[in-house]
């Protein structure tokens, strides 16, 4: 299940008329799509946005009263973005600063984040066209980022206190400031409590790893045909394409390593860890959003089956880089640690950050999921299913979301492919359509 309103696509942005409003402040399936239920109470998501709203209205008096005016406007023209706790105002805005904290703090707690992550409210020029008018001394717009992904206009105030409803496109003369929160610190601290969170659970995902495959046992008939439904599938755009990439970046194979054999089992003596990296990757689903909406805040969770035939989930890995459609990323980051399976076979889910995240329910929802599922192969559902499973219902309308599902990333069909003088394999999302693509290397990392 994908909703497109996810991941900002970049096109341009045209100028658009304001309305000025009187008054002031199957068996391996995907999930099925879910929906909030009906009379759904007050969510966290619903707390964060009124955090923001509370931040935004809290500037905009101080920009009312000249506390802030010009700073924000030297601010802003040589940056995008700065935290509202970094803003130089003076000292007589001891109550923005009060409101601030406050803020920051039931945004925090709302998202299940300690207290150590800091300030993770921001203000960003959402039209950089109109830096030139800010400078200028402009009079900005300023609003709260909203919640629902969904929305198609937004309602922003004058620093008088008068009420301006904007379309999905920027105006041209008039800046636009956007209270939000700061969503590559929000998942850095998210996926250190995950990251935590599965360490406890499973303390083999916390130690150091052996170099050796010999106990890697190939995968099951039924994670084969799971990995059938992911890599590799004919292209978004029609074209079919080779399991084998025959183009792109990677990590060069074998080197008298294990990651250059094509069979499990056959690692060398040396220590280090044997893991699968990500060459590339791309989101393909497009969609025109709102000018308001900032880059997305992904991150992926990898599972799997340890030699003990038990789930497992990997630390939480941060996705910083993957922000837009239609961009072919090379960040040739760690995804999987072979040492801690004892299949070749690891599930992955890619997920994105929204107002209604709570990382301590979240892995807690995780964890219990997988904690009740024993013997490999046995359930015939991929893991990636059993975590989108776990997550509750309520999160599933303008909060956390899933870009897509890998099923079955084998380490020895990525050896195969590049012994064949591939970079490595290309593995495409479980999804309809398929919204994501990845190309995953092998690579040995020696103990020094």
């Amino acid at each position: 299940m994908y909703r497109s309103g996810l991941i900002r696509t970049a096109v341009a942005v045209a100028a658009s008329s304001v309305c000025l409003v009187s008054g002031a402040a199957g068996a391996w399936a995907q999930p099925e799509a879910r929906t909030a239920p009906s009379g759904a109470q007050p969510t966290r998501a619903d707390a964060v946005q009124h955090a923001k709203q509370a931040a935004a209205r809290s500037l905009r008096e101080a920009y009312a009263t000249g506390q802030v005016k010009d700073v924000m406007a030297g601010t802003l023209t040589s940056a995008n973005e700065v935290s509202l706790d970094r803003l130089p105002i003076r000292s007589a805005a001891s109550g923005f600063r009060a409101s601030v904290e406050s803020s920051n703090s039931a945004i925090l707690t709302a998202k299940g984040l300690p207290v150590s992550t800091g300030n993770v409210l921001q203000v960003r020029l959402a039209n950089p066209q109109a830096r030139a008018a800010l400078a200028e001394g402009v009079q900005p717009l300023i609003a709260a980022e909203p919640s629902d992904r969904q929305a198609t206009s937004l309602t922003a105030y004058r620093p008088d206190g008068i009420e301006v409803k904007l379309g999905a496109t920027a105006p041209a003369d008039v800046p636009v400031l956007i209270v939000g929160i700061d969503g590559d610190r929000i998942v850095a601290a998210g996926t250190k409590v995950m990251s935590d969170g599965f360490k406890a659970a499973w303390p083999q995902a916390g130690t150091a790893s052996s170099g050796d495959l010999s106990t890697l046992k190939p995968k099951t008939s039924a994670a084969a045909r799971a990995a059938s439904r992911t890599a590799p599938i004919p292209r978004p755009d029609g074209r079919q394409a080779s399991a084998a990439r025959t183009s792109g970046t990677g990590t060069a194979p074998g080197n008298g390593t294990a990651s250059g054999s094509s069979t499990i089992g056959t690692a060398g003596a040396a220590q280090g860890k044997n893991v699968t990296r990500i060459n590339d990757v791309q989101l393909h689903k497009s969609n025109e959003e709102p000018f308001w909406k900032g880059g997305a805040e992904a991150f992926a969770v990898v599972s799997g089956w340890d030699k003990n035939d038990k789930a497992f989930a990997e630390p939480a890995l941060q996705l910083p880089y993957l922000d837009w459609t239609g961009v072919d990323y090379h960040p040739n980051q760690n995804l999987i640690d072979w040492g801690h399976f004892g299949y070749d076979s690891a599930d992955l889910v890619f997920l994105e950050e929204d107002d209604g995240t709570n990382y301590k329910d979240l892995t807690k929802a995780i964890v219990d999921a997988l904690l009740t599922v024993t013997g490999y192969g046995t359930t015939g559902i991929p893991l990636a299913n059993t975590i989108m499973d776990a997550i509750p219902d309520k999160w599933w309308t303008d909060d956390t979301d899933e870009l897509d599902q890998v099923y079955s990333v084998s380490h020895d069909a990525i050896a195969k492919a590049q012994n064949a003088g591939a970079p490595g394999l290309t593995y495409f999302g479980a999804s309809g359509g398929s919204n994501l693509s990845i190309g995953l290397s092998n690579a040995f990392i020696p103990k020094t």
